[in-house]
């Protein structure tokens, strides 16, 4: 798209799928986390009951959730959108829908985290996919997009609810009460509104972004950014591949910071070389090429570092949350980003898409000082005291 000079079309579609993306992440509502605890405290006999009542109390909510957003776009699309999104926002629908069904939280349970970031590339190749076989009429191309996305996230979720069933775990209908999905409800708003705020930061930088260098700044902005973005989707999938060993650890052992980063340790060495290739191949891009390319290349080289940052922070959340304190790390998450909404304003409007690549790191020091005095400070106090005793 750069290449062709499509830049506006690539803002539209970056700028649509990016809060597509976001409201799918409302309708999945924390389930992964709490699905994926719960099944980890679960004793060996108990496994595949508990999955399955997880499952279905998760789908009832989110289900709930997905039929609100659903209805909020649909007004959205006929009242406010332009020819781009009247087209893409119906055919994305179904996606909020289907998701509503998906089964990641109980393969990250299980320890098959793989699985679920497998799958749950679908939807993103799908759109790449569709992106490239786009045309340049707007309207079309939204309609082709939106549909790519609702078709990715169909396959996704029947491939795993067949792979589950190969595994001998499958989600057969389980009866469940009001008072159960309730109770789930509130324990996913504690570990969403956790998630969330990150995620609302990077929507509020591309409003920036389009204030203060317009569309075509903001296809190289989101182009650069989601590169960055990718490596940091590969981290999550790693870290949610050891959480229910971290979540076991913390509850039988010590809930100290060595504890936690022992049990991630994969992901941070992983998050420290992926933060150096970006900055080697992003300054490389910057220095070597010209034009929208090297200006992408130093986006992600910018962004890079937030790679690192991020992951340290984001084991210090999940660690918290292995432990039940949703609410220490939803706070921490809040003040994040209202520091990091102030930070992209100030900054970019002084400095353009340099200044948009600082508040991320602002954010990850404020989330991470916030977590660690309330949660492990106390911890590896009682160590010390024990051991000194």
């Amino acid at each position: 798209m750069i290449h062709r000079g499509a830049l506006d079309l690539l803002a539209a579609f970056a700028t649509h799928f990016s809060f597509a993306i976001l409201a799918l992440m409302v309708v999945d509502f924390g389930a992964p986390v709490v699905v994926a605890r719960r099944i980890s405290l679960a004793g060996d006999r108990e496994v595949l009951d508990v999955a399955r009542r997880c499952y279905w109390q998760a789908s009832v909510v989110r289900l709930g959730v997905a039929l609100v957003l659903a209805l909020a776009a649909l007004v959205y699309a006929r009242l406010g959108g332009d020819g781009f999104s009247r087209a893409y926002i119906p055919a994305a629908i179904p996606a909020l829908l289907i998701s509503a069904f998906n089964a990641a939280g109980v393969f990250d349970g299980l320890g098959l985290s793989g699985i679920s970031g497998l799958t749950g590339m679908l939807a993103y190749i799908a759109s790449a996919v569709a992106l490239v076989a786009a045309g340049a009429q707007s309207a079309d191309a939204g309609m082709i997009l939106g549909v790519a996305l609702s078709l990715g996230y169909a396959v996704a979720v029947v491939a795993q609810l067949v792979m589950l069933w190969r595994l001998g775990c499958p989600m057969r209908v389980a009866p469940v009460s009001v008072v159960d999905c309730g109770a789930f409800a509130r324990e996913g708003a504690a570990a969403l509104v956790a998630i969330l705020p990150g995620q609302l930061s990077f929507r509020f930088q591309i409003v920036v972004c389009a204030a203060v260098l317009g569309q075509a700044g903001v296809g190289l902005f989101v182009y650069g950014r989601q590169i960055a973005a990718a490596a940091s989707q590969v981290l999550e999938f790693v870290r949610r591949a050891h959480f229910p060993d971290m979540v076991r650890a913390l509850q039988q052992g010590d809930a100290t910071l060595r504890v936690a980063f022992e049990a991630q340790r994969l992901a941070t060495l992983l998050a420290a070389a992926l933060a150096f290739g970006l900055t080697l191949a992003g300054g490389g891009c910057f220095l070597l090429m010209s034009g929208a390319f090297a200006q992408s290349g130093l986006v992600v080289a910018l962004f890079s570092v937030g790679v690192l940052t991020g992951a340290l922070s984001q084991t210090l959340g999940q660690a918290a949350q292995g432990l039940g304190r949703f609410r220490i790390v939803a706070v921490a998450a809040v003040l994040a980003m209202l520091i990091g909404f102030a930070a992209s304003a100030g900054l970019g409007a002084l400095l353009g898409l340099v200044g948009l690549a600082q508040p991320a790191l602002v954010a990850h020091v404020v989330g991470a000082l916030v977590i660690w005095p309330s949660v492990f400070r106390r911890s590896d106090g009682r160590k010390i005291v024990r051991v000194s005793a």
